[in-house]
């Protein structure tokens, strides 16, 4: 069972970097205005911490988040001091690049792997650290425009219903004035897991004003992720 799931799920995209095609800058500000560093602070951290989901699943270092959660006052100094240095040099702690990998059931026959979808278990330390990047990076997309106003997943205020809000309003719109509406429906096969990680970093990511030592970090930390298969 383990092999077979082991051997579905790992799909995961590998290109030469040197023949990457040319990406369109779309930040388009001075260089002063691109994210290249982030600012952490323990009460950043603390306020994350508290944050936490009591039942958040373990990662390869057995720390629940519940521990994270009472003792967040006491360790917000060092866990920022962890991620300042981090970030400084780039370096990403070993415990953080390996994931257990555990096989959900979605539905259909249990006994096909395709019916199943991967959940990776890492560290919740570095899943602060990771929410962080985040928000700074969403954040840094809304203030220079570079997010177009037909993306609604992963955008604040915007969902899969809004989407569908949008698109059931402009068909409505065509159908008002007789015009005939085509659909296609896509639907990408593991489309995360598939996503050229070099493209995406190399490319994308300095394409629209991330750079210096966030995008170095980012790099090495997709650079190193171990996905650790297991059967639950």
């Amino acid at each position: 069972m383990a092999e077979l799931l082991n051997t579905f799920l790992h799909v995961f995209t590998t290109e030469n970097t040197n023949n990457l095609p040319d990406i369109n800058n779309i930040f388009l500000d001075v260089d002063s205005e691109k994210l290249s560093d982030v600012l952490i602070t323990p009460e950043l951290v603390h306020s994350k911490l508290s944050k936490l989901k009591m039942n958040k699943s373990r990662g390869i270092d057995f720390v629940g988040s519940r521990m994270l959660i009472e003792l967040s006052s006491v360790i917000s100094d060092f866990v920022a001091d962890l991620f300042i240095k981090s970030l400084n040099t780039g370096d990403v702690p070993h415990d953080w690049r390996l994931a257990n990998v555990t096989a959900i059931f979605k539905k259909g026959k249990k006994c096909s792997p395709s019916n199943y979808r991967p959940i990776s278990l890492t560290v919740n330390i570095c899943k602060v650290l990771e929410s962080i990047i985040r928000d700074k990076i969403i954040e840094h997309l809304e203030k220079h425009t570079l997010v177009r106003d037909s993306q609604h997943r992963f955008v604040r205020n915007k969902s899969c219903v809004t989407n569908l809000l949008v698109f059931v309003e402009e068909v409505a719109n065509y159908l008002d004035s007789r015009y005939p509406v085509d659909v296609i429906y896509l639907d990408f096969q593991k489309a995360f897991d598939k996503v050229p990680h070099k493209r995406l970093i190399l490319k994308k990511l300095g394409a629209h004003g991330i750079d210096g030592k966030l995008l170095e970090w980012i790099e090495k930390w997709f650079a190193t992720l171990v996905h650790l298969p297991s059967v639950r």
